[in-house]
């Protein structure tokens, strides 16, 4: 494998990592259009309403997961 693919897989992955309730919540918010504070992101993990995960202490998400969801929940 050329290093060069490796990192730029690395860096895409980066790019699409969230990695905190704030950020999380900043991300939902521009999604639905509605405010999201940190609170209902613990929320939505607890009960297992939106793909978010816990690394550590931290909560994480991708980008691309949480935009897949919210067309999945805003088309029906």
């Amino acid at each position: 494998m050329d290093t060069n693919q490796h990192d730029e897989g690395d860096e895409r992955l980066a790019g699409d990592l969230l990695v905190g309730a704030a950020r999380i919540a900043e991300h939902i918010s521009v999604l639905i259009g509605e405010p999201v504070d940190e609170d209902d992101v613990y929320y939505f993990r607890r009960a297992g309403k939106w793909p978010i995960g816990k690394y550590g202490a931290e909560l994480i998400a991708s980008r691309k997961k949480l935009n897949r969801h919210a067309q999945k929940i805003t088309a029906a």
